[in-house]
């Protein structure tokens, strides 16, 4: 998808918000994937900011299990968004 959008030519204000959502998106939805609901009640990605992907946190203990699959992490949201979309995790707890 971002491969599409980039292809139009410079970088526009929507499509950089439809990236950011989509990658909101995948972020969440890997969370999802790795913990299922108690993943998903304990984290949730919430924006992205100057390549920082930010997720809030309930638990320390669920941030340092994010942590660990962080590589895996970015590698997802960016195959489906765009090569440099998400640079970092950081994590509000």
């Amino acid at each position: 998808m971002g491969e599409i959008l980039m292809s139009k030519g410079k970088k526009s204000a929507f499509m950089q918000g439809v990236l950011a959502a989509a990658a909101i998106d995948m972020a969440n939805i890997f969370i999802e994937e790795y913990w299922g609901e108690n993943g998903k009640k304990l984290a949730k990605a919430m924006y992205i900011k100057n390549g920082n992907l930010v997720i809030a946190c309930l638990s320390s203990i669920m941030a340092q299990e994010i942590r660990m699959r962080e590589a895996e992490l970015l590698a997802k949201v960016n195959s489906k968004c765009g090569s440099s979309m998400a640079r970092n995790v950081r994590y509000l707890c």
